[in-house]
């Protein structure tokens, strides 16, 4: 539940910071909407890619198809444009394709790894249960003061 909602912040994170790239004015404006049938080429595509089929091994889920913006740089000058976004669901990732339908190609891919995180047991959780019933507890540790003249 916890990597999920990582995942889930990191990607609102990434659409929160795309979408100020447009809202500038400098950036290309998203169009309305990607037509049934424009999705479904955009998924075509995306799955085509011989990178993306590296990245879906096992099952995978295709979570969103809308309009995204992807920024390149090269040699101190940024282009965007705002172009068909496949994302994909896998076990451990998240990926965004970033797709152009007139020449039918891959502009750009995003990956982002799911993360468990590991939860360590509190200081206060019982060890074990002894056949008493009792259930004994770690003690606190206690830092030793450190001796002031050593030398």
């Amino acid at each position: 539940m916890t990597g999920r909602l990582i995942a889930t912040g990191a990607l609102i994170l990434f659409f929160v910071l795309v979408a100020g790239c447009v809202e500038n004015g400098d950036g290309p404006v998203a169009p309305s909407g990607l037509t049934e049938d424009e999705k479904a080429e955009a998924v075509r595509i995306a799955l085509a890619n011989a990178t993306v089929q590296d990245y879906l091994h096992g099952d995978y889920e295709i979570a969103d198809v809308d309009y995204n913006t992807v920024t390149h740089a090269f040699r101190g000058v940024e282009r965007s444009e705002t172009v068909p976004t496949v994302a994909i669901k896998t076990k451990d990732a998240q990926l965004w394709v970033f797709v152009d339908l007139e020449k039918e190609t891959v502009v750009s891919i995003t990956k982002n790894y799911i993360r468990t995180p590991v939860i360590m047991p509190s200081v206060t959780q019982p060890i074990s249960t002894p056949p008493g019933g009792e259930t004994p507890t770690v003690p606190p540790t206690v830092p030793l003061p450190t001796p002031l003249d050593t030398h």
